[in-house]
């Protein structure tokens, strides 16, 4: 098992409103998957679930609704002003089976009766990816599931034909991840994970969102996430905000690769779940 403790890398997007509304729209993008990613690990009716990395809480809600009101999902995060979010997301839809704490997932107290721990773009900013698993496995019952889903970027997004908007885009975000210290290949690491986590060999399956029609809301999901780690970008050098041109970048994006033709694949991400031993 891996004893490195590492110190975990800052939130590249930001503590923002903007980020908060990117987050949300990227559960509707990556919803799907990540719901398909449940079922198969076997997340039902009445369980108990814990999510790790709740944010604005997409994916304790997502889950609320395969338990059903005869289970519960108690969500965990260290930022307590996107948890007011969450929790009023849960309140509007009727949720009284959904709990949200703040604190750091390694070290607050939480049951050990859980039937199913889950997580979605949480273990990118971990020092130590399989430490954090083996201890939110910990709050598990026997036989317990584990279900993750992590970006990789080692691929992607791709576009076909080519859309040089995209590749610069793409560069610019490569850049700026890999100056600021994240694993640029978490996703494909998660099977590995996983066993240095003390867990079983996971199922695993890859998913990105492909589209290229002018309504797709691919194009403003990509420039959301430009905007939103854009104050790193300049700080790092990467690129000025009058190459970027926020204002504009989805327009522009959108234009280029409906006049090109193309099919653009946004960012790959990886889902794997196993039982606890």
């Amino acid at each position: 098992m891996q004893t490195n403790h590492t110190a975990d890398a800052t939130y590249v997007l930001g503590r923002t409103a903007e980020e908060t509304h990117r987050l949300q729209h990227q559960a509707q993008l990556y919803g799907l998957s990540t719901r398909r990613l449940f079922v198969e690990a076997g997340i039902t009716n009445g369980m108990k679930v814990l999510d790790v990395g709740s944010g604005a809480g997409d994916v304790a809600l997502l889950v609320a609704d395969l338990v059903g009101r005869q289970g519960s999902v108690v969500g965990v995060d260290t930022n307590a002003a996107i948890l007011d979010t969450a929790r009023a997301r849960a309140q509007a839809a009727g949720l009284i089976n959904v709990l949200f704490v703040e604190g750091d997932m390694r070290t607050v107290a939480l049951d050990h009766d859980f039937d199913a721990v889950v997580g979605r773009l949480i273990l990118l900013y971990l020092g130590n990816p399989a430490e954090a698993l083996r201890v939110a496995a910990g709050h598990l019952r026997p036989g317990g599931i584990v279900a993750f889903q992590e970006v990789d970027f080692t691929t992607g997004p791709v576009a076909l034909p080519a859309s040089p908007l995209n590749q610069r885009m793409w560069d610019w975000w490569r850049q700026t991840v890999s100056r600021a210290g994240l694993e640029l290949s978490v996703g494909f690491k998660l099977s590995q994970t996983f066993v240095d986590a003390g867990l079983l060999t996971p199922q695993l399956h890859l998913d990105a969102p492909i589209g290229g029609r002018p309504d797709w809301a691919g194009y403003a999901y990509i420039a959301e996430s430009i905007r939103s780690i854009l104050p790193l970008m300049q700080k790092l050098g990467v690129a000025t905000a009058e190459e970027v041109d926020i204002d504009t970048l989805a327009v522009r994006f959108r234009d280029e690769v409906v006049q090109l033709q193309s099919v653009v694949m946004l960012p790959t991400f990886v889902s794997a779940w196993a039982q606890k031993r």
